[in-house]
C-alpha cells in the first residue's frame, strides 16, 4: 500500500511515492510560519478567542503525526485542513452540549397567573352554589346581604334603607355568610355535588 498525500488543489488524499529529495517536514517550522494566520482564521470561525486557541493547540498536536514526512506538498494547507476539521468537531460537540443542556418543557410545570381550566370550573361551580344559597335566604336577609356585597353600602346605610337597626343588619349579614360558607364547604367536601 502506498503513502497518501494531501493535494493543495483539493482536500482528497492521493497515493504518491515518497520523494526522497524533498526535505523532511518540520512541524515546528510550519507552526511558527502559520501560527498568526491560523489564529486569525480560527477566531473568525469560533465563538471565543479561547476556543480558537484550543482548536489551534489540538491542530498542532494532530499535525505532529506528520513530523519528518517527505510526501506533503503543502504543509500549511494540511495544517489549515486539520484545524478546520478540529473546529468542526469542536462545533458539533458544543452544539451537542447545548442540546443536552436544554430541558424538555413537558417535564416541567409552568407557573401561570391565569387559573387553570379546573380552577375555572371549580370557581363557576362555587359561584353557582353561592347564587343558590343566596336565593334560598329569607327575603330581608337576602336584601341586606346584596346591599352590602353588591351595592357596597355601609351597615348604617343599609339600616336606614331597610328601616331596621344596625344590629339587625349585622345579624342578617352574619347569617347570610354562615349559610354561604356552609353551602360552599359542602360542595368542596362532596365532589359528587359538583355536577
Amino acid at each position: 500500500m502506498g503513502t497518501f498525500t494531501l493535494l493543495a488543489s483539493s482536500t482528497a488524499f492521493a497515493p504518491e511515492a515518497v520523494d526522497e529529495t524533498r526535505p523532511p517536514l518540520s512541524v515546528d517550522a510550519v507552526i511558527r510560519e502559520n501560527h498568526g494566520a491560523l489564529l486569525n482564521f480560527l477566531r473568525r470561525r469560533m465563538r471565543t478567542p479561547e476556543d480558537a486557541h484550543d482548536v489551534a493547540q489540538e491542530a498542532y498536536v494532530r499535525m505532529m503525526q506528520y513530523e519528518g514526512a517527505r510526501n506533503i506538498h503543502s504543509p500549511s494547507s494540511l495544517l489549515f485542513r486539520i484545524a478546520t476539521n478540529v473546529a468542526n468537531d469542536f462545533a458539533r460537540a458544543d452544539q451537542s452540549r447545548r442540546v443536552q443542556d436544554q430541558c424538555n418543557i413537558d417535564d416541567h410545570e409552568l407557573a401561570s397567573r391565569e387559573p387553570s381550566a379546573e380552577q375555572h370550573i371549580a370557581g363557576a361551580e362555587d359561584l353557582a352554589t353561592l347564587l343558590v344559597a343566596i336565593r334560598q335566604l329569607p327575603q330581608k336577609c337576602q336584601q341586606v346581604f346584596l346591599l352590602s356585597r353588591v351595592k357596597h353600602m355601609t351597615y348604617p346605610e343599609i339600616a336606614k334603607h331597610c328601616g331596621i337597626s344596625v344590629k339587625m343588619v349585622e345579624k342578617h349579614i352574619s347569617h347570610a355568610l354562615a349559610v354561604c360558607m356552609k353551602k360552599v364547604g359542602e360542595n368542596d367536601r362532596h365532589p359528587s355535588l359538583r355536577k
